[in-house]
């Protein structure tokens, strides 16, 4: 493994470049499909204070291939002359408040815009074919309003859409598109993961939607519901508002979607000490097949959640957490 880590930094007349690979001692690069920036923490030996400034542009490249482009926010310097910097990508900066009113626009039109108002720089964003009749938001951070409207997206369209910062644009892409071609399990030389089966988390059998009423004074509620699974799980109940523009058809069609999203069981795989590929992040679709666990006793197809790569010296592993890509409404196809 070949490291690239050069730094950047503007001053009134120009921009000055230095190159830190020689000074590297490791890293590790994190990222969540959901909700978060990317993250890179990296460790330099430094014979003299804390040498990248905070705020200083940092790019990542791994054998000439475009890996991490972010932003240092804090520097950490210990006594054996190691400093620990760590670096966000643009997400970070999503992080501000702000309050907004949309009305029928797309998740697209809603990155652009924001974007725009933060100066953040977009690349390619994907046609997602929904529109929101009305959204609104007060002083939330502009992180939440984009994941909100992912969710409700991906929810509506029952596609898999992806957000993040793609080496310093923000890019919208759906899942399939971007699929690791390499198996994953058993023949693999995987030997540490573990297999879950839950509905703790994001399991509802239940979908309860309320509409204020100014008329009534009263909210309007909707309700969906399985009872086969209620009687087998318990109730799991999902609750939530919309929007009081919203008619009945609308709100039933919305409570038929989420129930049908969220009323299965989540199959979740933790896979550790991946031989590591720059390509790989949270969002790529990993075929998995383990032949000691029955129900991926097959090659089914798996979504990364959480996707962490760990460097030092010449090795590069990964741990990725996955998730059913099926059960989540996708089908097997790939364009």
């Amino acid at each position: 493994m070949n490291i690239s880590l050069k730094v950047s930094k503007k001053t009134k007349n120009k921009t000055i470049v230095k190159d830190y690979a020689p000074a590297f001692i490791e890293g590790e690069y994190v990222t969540n499909r959901m909700d978060s920036p990317g993250k890179f923490t990296f460790s330099l030996v430094e014979n003299k204070g804390v040498a990248i400034e905070v705020g200083s542009c940092v790019k990542v490249k791994l054998d000439g291939n475009n890996f991490f482009k972010g932003y240092v926010f804090t520097a950490e310097r210990s006594e054996d002359r190691r400093v620990k910097y760590t670096a966000y990508d643009q997400l970070r900066y999503l992080k501000a408040k702000a309050s907004y009113t949309f009305t029928a626009v797309t998740l697209e039109e809603i990155i652009t815009k924001i974007a725009k108002d933060f100066n953040l720089k977009v690349g390619d964003l994907a046609k997602t074919g929904y529109k929101f009749p009305s959204l609104i938001k007060e002083n939330e951070s502009c992180l939440d309003i984009i994941f909100d409207a992912l969710s409700t997206t991906i929810v509506q369209t029952g596609k898999i859409f992806l957000f993040y910062d793609d080496f310093g644009k923000l890019t919208l892409k759906e899942a399939k598109k971007l699929k690791w071609n390499k198996l994953t399990g058993t023949g693999s030389g995987l030997s540490n993961y573990s297999y879950k089966r839950d509905i703790d988390s994001d399991t509802y059998n239940r979908v309860k939607l309320a509409r204020p009423n100014k008329d009534t004074g009263k909210a309007d509620t909707y309700v969906y519901e399985d009872t086969e699974k209620i009687k087998q799980w318990g109730l799991l109940q999902y609750y939530d508002t919309v929007d009081e523009n919203l008619n009945k058809a609308q709100i039933d069609e919305m409570c038929k979607t989420y129930l049908k999203y969220y009323n299965r069981i989540w199959q979740t795989l933790k896979l550790k000490n991946i031989i590591g590929h720059y390509k790989i992040r949270a969002g790529w679709i990993i075929p998995v097949r383990l032949d000691d666990v029955e129900d991926v006793d097959v090659t089914r197809f798996f979504l990364a959640e959480k996707v962490t790569h760990k460097l030092s010296g010449n090795t590069h592993i990964m741990d990725i957490d996955v998730k059913d890509f099926n059960k989540l409404g996708a089908d097997d196809g790939f364009d």
